[in-house]
């Protein structure tokens, strides 16, 4: 089940479409569109019990409808939630609906292949820098410019954080350009937010429209979402880095949208082109998601495989996953910032409980019981990239530690298959790779978006 990017350009045209209202969700049961309910009563149990803490929202759509709309800790249906970086995600949209209506200087057939010279000439005095030469539009939007530039190792809280830096300046889009080069663009992925505001320049310069009104004209309003702030910097431009605040059922509208390629009530909203290009995996990211057109994608691992999805992320654990498989968008929104457990929760609830409520083969699997002579065989180290992952047989039981401080307990599932659960929140799969003659080579982990092959290190003891 991986059509990658089928989308769901099929929906429209279809009852999925036709049942989209303009202001609000046509709303049913999850097992009117062939959803499990089981699994979301335990979601709903775990968050309100305090398993899943600083959950907001959780809404999931599915066939065009939203199914399930739950919201925690005094939080409710009409309550703004911070976007944060998902702001981002609505920026690319904003662009691409510019492109489409041929209001960017500068694009020629090279589409964003063009020179950011060509496309900047009132920043022509930083871009004719040979270094920077051959910066283009397309290494802005996959965030692989190659400008020295970091606001992940300080909090932004701190000053000297690169984009707090830059979103104080009289000028963000030259803050951001007049950073030295580093690595040759498109070489390295490295978050920078200060490039998600040079397309918002573009946007307003171009349109003539502070951003959030051209959102407002061009995005926003043909969707029917009126309730919403949207920040501004220093200088007053609109900040498409993580200004936005919206309704989580606003949110899951967004979703649709692309899930939609593109089309809302039967109204084309942004390119099919756009939609395609934006969520195409362009950046490959080693142990994390992989990056389009400020858009996340990549497969999701969970108990039953992978699954192919697209999503936009913000800060403190906000998230609008969109399944194309499943035919299936899922907005959660949290408020763990600062705190990487913000993401950790996000794949717990994506993998452990929305899929197997759509993926009916994704039950678990009943653990079965091995003697310890098959267990030693497992004993051992094992490497990945940076990382290594140790196993050892203790009381009757294999023990995994790597990176994490969390040891983790492999539960078999058969002889060479183990389950294990990283940091209690996780599921992880296991898979030993062993040879005709029975040696073991090396060990496949699978989590959320990790699939790493480890290749066995030395022998057992």
């Amino acid at each position: 089940m991986k059509s990658r990017l089928v989308l769901g350009l099929l929906l429209c045209g279809s009852a999925a479409c036709a049942s989209q209202t303009t202001d609000e969700w046509v709303t049913d049961t999850p097992a009117s569109v062939g959803l499990d309910p089981e699994p979301l009563d335990r979601l709903r149990r775990d968050v309100a019990e305090g398993e899943l803490p600083n959950v907001h929202g959780i809404l999931i759509v599915r066939d065009g409808k939203l199914v399930m709309e739950e919201y925690f800790n005094e939080f409710d249906r009409e309550i703004r939630q911070y976007t944060a970086s998902v702001s981002k995600s609505v920026g690319s949209m904003l662009f691409g609906i510019a492109l489409d209506l041929g209001l960017v200087r500068g694009m020629d057939d090279r589409g964003v292949n063009v020179p950011l010279s060509q496309v900047l000439p009132e920043y022509e005095d930083l871009l004719s820098h040979p270094d920077k030469r051959k910066l283009s539009l397309r290494h802005v939007l996959t965030m692989s410019a190659g400008l020295e530039w970091d606001e992940r190792s300080l909090p932004y809280s701190d000053p000297q954080n690169d984009w707090i830096r830059a979103s104080r300046s009289g000028d963000p889009v030259r803050f951001v350009l007049d950073r030295p080069i580093v690595h040759p663009p498109g070489a390295v992925f490295n978050y920078n937010g200060g490039l998600s505001i040079i397309l918002a320049h573009l946007v307003e310069t171009r349109s003539g429209m502070r951003a959030d009104r051209f959102a407002e004209e061009y995005l926003l309003g043909p969707l029917g979402i009126t309730d919403y702030e949207w920040e501004h910097l220093h200088n007053g431009m609109t900040d498409t880095d993580g200004g936005l605040h919206l309704r989580p059922r606003d949110m899951a509208k967004l979703g649709q949208l692309y899930l939609n390629g593109g089309i809302w009530n039967g109204a084309r909203i942004v390119s099919e082109e756009w939609v395609r290009a934006s969520v195409r995996e362009h950046i490959i990211n080693e142990g994390s998601p992989n990056y389009g057109f400020q858009w996340w994608a990549g497969d999701f691992q969970y108990a039953a495989g992978s699954v192919f999805t697209f999503f936009a992320s913000g800060h403190g654990g906000q998230k609008i996953f969109v399944l194309p498989d499943f035919d299936m968008v899922v907005v959660l929104t949290h408020e763990v910032f600062n705190n990487p457990m913000g993401e950790i929760r996000n794949s717990a609830i994506l993998g452990r409980y929305v899929l197997p409520s759509a993926d009916a083969t994704a039950a678990t699997t009943e653990p079965v019981e091995l003697d310890a002579a098959v267990l030693s065989r497992y004993v051992g180290e094992y490497e990945w990239d940076q990382d290594r992952f140790s196993i050892e047989q203790r009381d009757g039981r294999l023990i995994g530690e790597s990176s994490d401080p969390t040891p983790l307990q492999l539960t078999p599932l058969s002889t060479t298959r183990f389950r294990g659960t990283l940091m209690d929140l996780v599921d992880v799969g296991l898979e030993f790779e062993v040879a005709d003659d029975g040696t073991v080579e090396g060990l496949r982990a699978r989590f959320m978006f990790n699939d790493r092959r480890y290749r066995r290190v030395g022998s057992p003891d």
